[in-house]
């Protein structure tokens, strides 16, 4: 179990970058019927990765293993850290 969130973790973050470009280079789109803007809904599920990909260190047998969880680990703070920088600086333009 604990490896499969390890590996689950790992492609839920490569979703997060997939998603993080579809939604900025998608145009001008009226979002309100969602209600909330799309970057939040990626900073929400960024966030969500993060956690995994902590809980998927106790999943590691191996040198790919814990390839996986670091680099999961850089690619979702890193999104995250970008995407809080960019909703908060975003808001206060409006």
């Amino acid at each position: 179990m604990k490896k499969k969130i390890n590996i689950g973790s790992f492609i839920l973050s490569i979703i997060c970058i997939l998603l993080f470009l579809l939604v900025s280079f998608s145009g001008l789109i009226d979002y309100s019927v969602m209600g909330t803007h799309p970057l939040t809904l990626v900073l929400y599920i960024t966030l969500l990765t993060l956690i995994l990909g902590v809980l998927g260190f106790s999943g590691i047998h191996d040198w790919k293993g814990m390839a996986r969880s670091v680099t999961a680990l850089i690619i979702t703070s890193g999104l995250s850290a970008f995407l809080t920088f960019v909703i908060f600086f975003g808001s206060l333009l409006r």
